[in-house]
């Protein structure tokens, strides 16, 4: 028993420092805030909502949201980003033309904002941008 209590703490040491590790390991790139849309949707949500246009037994619960799609541009890539918020609430700020900070992960791309706090946004379109022909 006395091995289990000495075991605890270590397993509690290994778990944060793999959490810690994970985190870490996202590949942070730059590239250039290209634009910023905001469009202002009315979005289903709730138990009414259903992903196949069939109304459930309870009603569907709606409200206005702003949808800002971002874009961001490498030499390699344009990468186009959504995130929906409610109305009046603050998202990122990007300005034009300046760099940006970001990591590409399935279908999330996290950005570092000027403070450095992460912001998950989800990817909605990844083009893959042609390479310039060298030496001909």
């Amino acid at each position: 028993m006395a091995h289990m209590h000495r075991a605890i703490p270590l397993l509690i040491a290994l778990v944060s420092v793999a959490g810690a590790t994970l985190v870490a390991e996202r590949h942070w790139q730059t590239g250039t805030w290209a634009d910023v849309t905001t469009t202002r949707k009315l979005i289903d949500f709730g138990p009414g909502a259903s992903p196949f246009g069939r109304a459930g037994s309870q009603p569907a619960r709606r409200a206005m949201a702003d949808v800002l799609v971002f874009v961001i541009e490498t030499d390699e890539l344009r990468l186009e980003m959504e995130n929906t918020v409610p109305i009046g609430r603050r998202s990122i700020e990007p300005l034009i033309g300046t760099a940006v900070t970001f990591a590409l992960e399935k279908k999330a791309v996290y950005v570092r904002d000027a403070e450095g706090r992460e912001h998950k946004l989800r990817l909605t379109k990844k083009v893959d941008r042609p390479r310039a022909e060298s030496g001909r």
